[in-house]
């Protein structure tokens, strides 16, 4: 993530720690209203939810409360998303960790290595990232270094596979991400398909920067602002 004033910069690698076990989406193609009214029925459902993964009542607060957010949303593609988002973090997912989150440091020389190709990048000239939704423009400049992101991958499995306390398969790394001034990641939910455990990795910012929080939900519905 990146926050910068002129060319000064703040920035993170993202990589951070959802988790997923089954899938939300069931087809249900050529089927009426009234058919998956009678199915949904027959399957002993409820509505709203009546436990979420962890059941404390914290999390139950938090979630309720999404919900009813959710159903304000007046498109109706936009609510379906809000509400599989929810559901899949909320109800779906198995976790793995007492709060769902941690804080560690990576190695330093990976570090030193991943701060002084951003500020190579940055001086040659950085891309724009692709539109995201979740972020608020300004869109974040975005260097490209493959070789930096499959060491990440190699040299940071063994931190998250310690957390998680079993064996996990590398996926992806996704950076680096610059975020630039007023530029703001909202509220989400990250890709459960690859997602189950992961990292967000801050790498540098500019002499100017001032701290940019994070904010973290944990699964007692505490948030943390974490700098």
């Amino acid at each position: 993530m990146m926050k910068s004033t002129g060319n000064n910069f703040s920035c993170f690698l993202l990589l951070f720690g959802s988790a997923l076990l089954s899938s939300l989406l069931v087809p249900t193609h050529g089927r009426s209203e009234e058919e998956r009214v009678r199915k949904y029925h027959q399957l002993n459902h409820t509505w709203p939810p009546e436990s979420y993964v962890p059941d404390t009542a914290g999390w139950r607060k938090l979630f309720e409360h999404r919900l009813r957010q959710v159903e304000e949303i007046q498109n109706r593609g936009d609510r379906f998303e809000g509400y599989a988002q929810a559901l899949a973090a909320g109800v779906l997912q198995q976790n793995f960790t007492e709060h769902g989150f941690g804080l560690g440091r990576a190695p330093e020389p990976l570090v030193e290595d991943m701060r002084r190709a951003i500020r190579e990048g940055v001086a040659k000239g950085p891309r724009l990232e692709s539109h995201i939704n979740a972020i608020t423009e300004p869109r974040p400049w975005f260097i490209d270094r493959p070789d930096l992101t499959k060491r990440v991958l190699d040299e940071l499995q063994q931190y998250s596979e310690g957390w998680a306390g079993f064996p996990l398969t590398p996926v992806t790394a996704y950076g680096f991400r610059l975020y630039r001034n007023t530029s703001r990641l909202h509220v989400h939910v990250d890709k459960t398909e690859t997602h189950v455990i992961s990292f967000i990795l801050h790498i540098d910012s500019s002499d100017d920067a001032e701290p940019w929080p994070i904010l973290i939900e944990d699964f007692h519905g505490s948030t943390y602002r974490k700098h």
